[in-house]
């Protein structure tokens, strides 16, 4: 059974009748800081493509109170946890782009096939830009398991265009109830849009998988603000915290909408999370500026110079699970 509730501060308080806003202050970039960027700022140096070997979910259910978690590639994560198979943000398109030919270019291949893939029961959608919210897989998915999709409001008749049909659209701090799990849509400090007029007009955010064995927060894409603090005062803590370390650089375009793995680590401690695992790196070329290699780098830098233990904030390999945590 699956059921819809409304906190009480919700009711669309970062709408203003056209557009949804950012709580905290945003100093957002139009296109012409987006050609800037793109025409005068020259990123590394991207392989043009890493061989590897898709693996194996290793089990189709994870029951009790174990929790099972598998890394598929970018912000796409395998959660498996109260008997629910949940995915994140999936994509196993060969770019990130409304073009077939023009657009971020992956340079693996996504850590599992997607034909096998556990039966999928809930997919979360944190917003719509092309990274995050694919067509392609999602019309896959649709065909495969017809998954119940809950997002941000506003992504509907994508998604219904995908062939989905069970979609819940989520306002901030509205919590869906499905089986054992509480899944809260949360703020992020983000942005939405597909192209040069729809900024904006559907709404961003992450979830929290809330249950007695302990809470997971998945962010998606976000830049600091005041919503990491409201979620440790809300929560508590944290069994796992999925935070972005990628897609940072150059920071005078990336720094309202994305954190560096410095602010990760920042978030981490915010959230009181047991361990936090890194997303958002290492897939599409031409996404960002850094090197494939340098969110690894500079976590690993982060980490000691904040004194966190390392094993306290980690990565996973492409296709890597674990079921420790």
């Amino acid at each position: 059974m699956s059921s819809l509730s409304r906190s009480k501060e919700s009711e669309h308080g970062n709408f203003d009748g056209e557009r949804f806003h950012n709580r905290a202050l945003f100093r957002g970039h139009g296109f012409l800081d987006f050609l800037k960027w793109k025409l005068l700022f020259g990123g590394a140096r991207w392989p043009a493509w890493i061989e590897s070997e898709p693996q194996r979910v290793p089990e189709q259910r994870v029951t009790g109170d174990r929790l099972s978690v598998t890394f598929m590639n970018h912000s796409t994560v395998l959660i498996q946890y109260q008997g629910v198979n949940i995915l994140t943000d999936p994509i196993w398109n060969h770019r990130a782009s409304p073009l077939t030919m023009l657009g971020p270019k992956r340079v693996r291949r996504p850590g599992v096939r997607l034909e096998d893939l556990p039966p999928i029961d809930l997919v979360l959608i944190t917003h719509n830009h092309y990274d995050h919210l694919d067509l392609e897989t999602l019309r896959s998915l649709a065909r495969r398991c017809s998954p119940i999709v809950l997002t941000g409001h506003g992504n509907t008749p994508m998604l219904q265009e995908a062939g989905l049909e069970a979609i819940q659209e989520l306002e901030w701090w509205q919590t869906f109830r499905h089986q054992d799990l509480d899944v809260v849509f949360t703020p992020t400090q983000h942005f939405s849009g597909r192209g040069l007029f729809d900024r904006q007009k559907s709404l961003w955010g992450g979830f929290v998988m809330a249950s007695s064995a302990g809470h997971v927060y998945f962010s998606g894409d976000t830049g600091v603000g005041p919503h990491h603090a409201q979620l440790r005062e809300r929560f508590k803590n944290f069994r796992v915290a999925f935070l972005p370390i990628g897609a940072y650089e150059p920071r005078w375009f990336m720094k309202s909408a994305h954190m560096n793995p410095t602010e990760a680590v920042e978030a981490h401690q915010l959230l009181n999370a047991k361990v936090s695992i890194g997303i958002d790196f290492g897939t599409f070329a031409n996404l960002t500026d850094e090197g494939i290699e340098q969110p690894l780098k500079d976590l690993s830098e982060a980490l000691t110079s904040a004194g966190v233990d390392p094993g306290r904030f980690i990565t996973l390999g492409f296709g890597e699970t674990r079921d420790d945590l």
